[in-house]
Parts: structure tokens; sequence; C-alpha cells
């Protein structure tokens, strides 16, 4: 039981770092976006 456990942790630290990759990845892009726009 205790190997079910650790999956189930696993699987929550693998999703929320995913998580953290998408939304630092999103930041990065809104700010590329912004300084284009600005030199336009």
């Amino acid at each position: 039981m205790s190997y079910l456990y650790a999956a189930y942790i696993a699987t929550w630290a693998i999703h929320i770092a995913y998580l953290a990759s998408l939304l630092r990845r999103y930041t990065r892009l809104r700010k590329e976006i912004d300084e284009l726009r600005g030199k336009q």
C-alpha cells in the first residue's frame, strides 16, 4: 500500500512541475510579446 501512496505523490509532483514549467514559459512569452509591441 505504501507504493500506492508513493506513486500518488510522485504523480502530483510531476503535474506540479509541469504546470510550473508551463507558467514560466507563458510569462516569458508574454514578456517577449509586450517587448515586440513596444518596438512597433
